[in-house]
């Protein structure tokens, strides 16, 4: 029989917003549907409405803070158990999840205080440590790339809100904010080294579009989805996203005295050096990996997939799409 007894220890965090209200219907059904048994507590954090599901034990955390990393704090001081598992509005399950997995997870980190997480993303490293010591996953160095990111992950509660105390965009969060994982070597993340590790599919596959993307759908994942599932969705509300011709999320400036007065806003004059020897590491992996730290991260992310779709060889992609 699995164990259930993490179900009162894991709070399921589900980060939305007021704009995004058209995807919860899916979202929950396949979520009902595909995750059982449940955490004892669903959260979902938005600004003002409220939504209910039949069967879920389902509250609306609210927030109208102007910056994304403030909503973020804001949610998890509604968070009551010792860990978070954290997913986005278009993270639609697909088959079944693996609850044994997550039970083991939760009984990983109850045994290593130093574990902040375990996450659902292959990310790349400029070194393996501890491959397979927990079964299908590895641990990220100090200060790796993308070692915070928004894939589904089991965060410890408490860890998780102090790497969101500042007023950052999840970009920023993402592409500048990994060097706060430097200043505290002791802790530990882990990712998992194959898709097949995953103890939950949402359908991200090496940087393969999914879900929502700029505030469209993407046609080639939710129409034949939602057909398999029985889910009616009005499309033509927000349409469907022209992935060959999408703007960029991220304004590329080629100005380093820009770059460092974000970090600066972001993280504080203190990690302006760290910040630096942090961006040097990275291009010392881009250099090696043949990819560019500093370009437009969704750019980044269709240059490799073509390379991936050109060369038929696994590429290795950073977390955020949408």
């Amino acid at each position: 029989m699995t164990d259930t007894s993490w179900q009162n220890r894991v709070t399921l965090l589900v980060n939305s917003c007021d704009a995004y209200a058209d995807l919860w219907q899916p979202f929950f059904t396949l979520l009902k549907r595909y995750f059982v048994p449940l955490p004892a507590e669903i959260l979902l954090n938005t600004e003002t409405k409220d939504f209910a599901f039949d069967g879920l034990n389902l509250r609306c955390v609210h927030s109208t803070a102007p910056t994304y990393g403030e909503r973020m704090t804001d949610a998890l001081r509604e968070v009551k158990t010792e860990y978070t598992l954290l997913l986005l509005d278009d993270f639609f399950l697909r088959r079944p999840v693996d609850i044994a997995r997550l039970a083991d997870i939760v009984r990983w980190m109850d045994a290593d205080r130093d574990i902040v997480y375990f996450n659902s993303d292959v990310t790349a490293a400029v070194c393996d440590l501890e491959v397979d010591r927990y079964p299908g996953y590895r641990r990220l160095p100090a200060g790796n790339r993308y070692t915070l990111n928004l894939q589904a992950a089991v965060w410890r509660t408490a860890k998780f809100a102090a790497y969101w105390q500042h007023k950052v965009s999840p970009w920023d969060w993402e592409e500048r904010c990994n060097v706060l994982t430097a200043a505290h070597p002791r802790d530990k993340f882990y990712c998992v080294t194959r898709e097949d590790a995953r103890f939950l599919d949402y359908g991200y596959h090496g940087g393969q579009w999914m879900g929502i993307c700029h505030g469209q759908w993407v046609e080639s994942d939710v129409v034949p989805l939602f057909e398999k599932e029985g889910i009616e969705v009005d499309f033509s509300k927000r349409g469907f996203i022209d992935l060959e011709n999408r703007p960029a999320s991220l304004n590329k400036s080629a100005d380093r005295a820009e770059r460092y007065a974000r970090v600066r806003a972001c993280l504080g004059t203190a990690y302006l050096l760290p910040y630096f020897v942090f961006c040097r590491r990275c291009n010392l992996y881009s250099k090696r990996n043949h990819c560019a730290v500093d370009e437009d991260y969704f750019h980044y992310l269709q240059r490799k997939a073509d390379l991936q779709n050109k060369t038929g060889k696994k590429i290795w992609f950073g977390p955020m799409q949408r």
